[in-house]
């Protein structure tokens, strides 16, 4: 065991500090994970995204708490700080909310007691985070988009000891060549005519889904009561909240330039199971606009309009906009 004075010598000789400049964090050599990742499912997407500029940045690919993994050996939960070098939490409204992310929450409100600058907190909506989470670290994806946060991850990794292999050569990540001018590329599929068929399928999928749950409400906290639709146009009334997807085209006839606009609606009114939902007394609570992003009809995705928007598959938008409009339900009753 050192003494005292020769720990103050190898301080004063330039000592490495500990991963965090916490006087009560110790630097551990090996881990179970290097970054262990909290989000809800409906952001599948994001998370693919992330962990493709990780994975080839580290030892081993990152894991999620949402995804299917095999058990850890210690038996404990990726986010506990003795299995997991860095955890990132991606936080929006709906994070806590389910099973996964609640068992998540637990496990990271005793990390953040104890090594809270070993938890990366990413806003998705700028929702406020818990109070417990005050003294994480905090980003934000409008701000840094998805490379940045990649690489605010990676700097957290190798501040907390872990091995990050170097960039590969090219652009930096999230940026692309740009296209060559000669010859001309072939139009984008969006803006082929063939499209429009794909988004026919995908706002019939919404429709299906929204509907589906009418069929589930009676067994599922996400009470879908009863679903109004028109052409480009579906209400879904929950309680005396409701959630309205609506397509608006673009004059110049593409599927590019189109609009997806989904907003949440309070004091709606709803005329039974096969009823018409009433909006015309209704006020807008929230509201998000979306555009199409498809390299073809099997990928087929929409992206939140804005800096660094996040992208969702049709199944998972649905799911979310009525997940929260289901909470937001029960809160009010």
């Amino acid at each position: 065991m050192k003494s005292h004075a020769a720990t103050n010598h190898e301080e004063q000789a330039g000592a490495v500090p500990t991963p965090f400049d916490s006087p009560n964090v110790t630097m551990r050599a090996t881990y179970e994970h290097d970054l262990a990742i909290s989000a809800v499912v409906y952001d599948t997407l994001l998370v693919a995204d992330l962990m493709a500029l990780l994975t080839s940045r580290l030892p081993d690919a990152p894991v999620w708490t949402g995804a299917p993994v095999t058990a850890p050996t210690t038996g404990a939960s990726p986010l506990d700080e003795e299995v997991s070098r860095v955890a990132l939490v991606l936080t929006q409204r709906l994070w806590r909310q389910d099973a996964i992310t609640a068992v998540d929450a637990q496990v990271l409100h005793e990390r953040a007691r104890r090594n809270p600058k070993s938890i990366i907190a990413v806003s998705l909506d700028g929702e406020a985070v818990p109070t417990w989470m005050s003294r994480v670290r905090h980003r934000d994806l409008a701000t840094l988009g998805v490379a940045g946060i990649a690489n605010v991850v990676l700097e957290a990794i190798a501040d907390a000891g872990g091995r990050v292999k170097s960039a590969p050569e090219g652009p930096p990540l999230g940026v692309t060549e740009p296209a060559p001018r000669w010859p001309d590329p072939p139009m984008p599929y969006l803006g082929q005519p063939r499209a429009h068929g794909a988004l026919r399928r995908e706002l019939d999928l919404l429709v299906a889904e929204l509907e589906r749950r009418v069929d589930d409400h009676e067994g599922s906290p996400q009470r879908v009561l009863e679903v109004q639709t028109q052409p480009h146009r579906a209400v879904a009334r929950v309680d005396d909240l409701g959630v309205s997807f609506s397509w608006m085209p673009a004059r110049s006839g593409t599927v590019t330039d189109g609009r997806l606009m989904v907003i949440e609606w309070s004091s709606v009114v709803g005329g039974g199971r096969r009823g018409a939902v009433t909006l015309q007394t209704a006020n807008p609570v929230r509201e998000c606009v979306y555009v199409a992003e498809a390299a073809d009809q099997d990928h087929w995705c929409w992206r939140a309009e804005g800096p660094h928007g996040r992208a969702s598959s049709t199944a998972h938008l649905v799911g979310e906009w009525i997940a929260a409009a289901s909470m937001r339900a029960r809160q009010h009753a």
